[in-house]
């Protein structure tokens, strides 16, 4: 049961994805409309599948990267549908959610056995670790986006080639804004990720800090986004700057997840 429901959300995510992106050639709001409903309904069955997965091996469905990967798939399907309630951008959907059907693709392909997970990672400190690191993960994603979006839009401007693309992107403004939002809920939900890591580690391996490669990147990428924020809110960084280094970031992010499943 729960196999075919991963390869209909996988189906749901695909077809939206390719509803999105005809959007963004043809601009047919329809189209776009029709995208949100049915990544709507993904996400519904996607929450139903990590429930069932929950109830099937006694943990949350986080120990594996493939895993992790679907869960960060899950999450930024939410974000999508956030973000169409609150500023109805269609636009967004051409971009975040191929990012959703790719991240969920290796765990329907290649999906993991049954069976009960690992002692290990049945701790409820290793769950409050795994959510909230993914969900900053997510968030950071977001950032990079909407960053690359300002860079693209910001260029066009300056270059004069207003394309279609073009008609249809935020102003610099409000990316500017949703850049600055996403690394402000990240960063936290960061913080709390490594904190819990950390007491998740003491109960393993009784130390809470051992200064392995995950932990390290996992610093550094805090300390990266912690920087972005104190410039822009101590120093009047440039909504440029901000848009190049949240993409930055978002390269350390993805090393630090690699690291993170090793």
């Amino acid at each position: 049961m729960l196999p075919l429901l991963a390869k209909g959300v996988l189906a749901a995510y695909f077809l939206a994805t390719l509803f999105f992106l005809i959007y963004l050639v043809s601009q047919r709001r329809s189209l776009a409309v029709v995208s949100v409903w049915i990544t709507a309904l993904g996400w519904i069955g996607h929450t139903l599948l990590l429930i069932g997965q929950t109830m099937t091996t006694g943990a949350l469905p986080l120990a594996t990267m493939e895993q992790g990967m679907a869960f960060v798939a899950w999450a930024l399907a939410l974000a999508l549908l956030a973000f169409e309630l609150r500023y109805r951008l269609h636009v967004l959907g051409s971009f975040i959610l191929p990012l959703s059907f790719l991240l969920l693709l290796p765990s329907v392909v290649m999906p993991a056995g049954a069976g009960q997970t690992p002692a290990l990672f049945t701790s409820a400190w290793f769950g409050i670790h795994a959510v909230f690191s993914l969900l900053g993960f997510v968030s950071f994603a977001v950032a990079f986006i909407v960053g690359l979006m300002y860079l693209a839009q910001n260029r066009m401007l300056k270059t004069k080639r207003l394309n279609t693309m073009y008609e249809q992107l935020p102003s610099l403004e409000l990316l500017d804004e949703m850049n600055r939002g996403a690394i402000l809920i990240g960063f936290p939900l960061l913080t709390i990720g490594m904190l819990s890591g950390a007491i998740w580690s003491g109960q393993i391996k009784g130390v809470i800090w051992s200064w392995t490669p995950k932990q390290m990147l996992t610093l550094m990428t805090w300390f990266f986004y912690l920087l972005i924020l104190h410039g822009r809110m101590n120093f009047g960084w440039r909504a440029k700057r901000a848009a190049s280094l949240a993409i930055i970031g978002f390269i350390i992010v993805g090393v630090t997840f690699l690291f993170a499943f090793r």
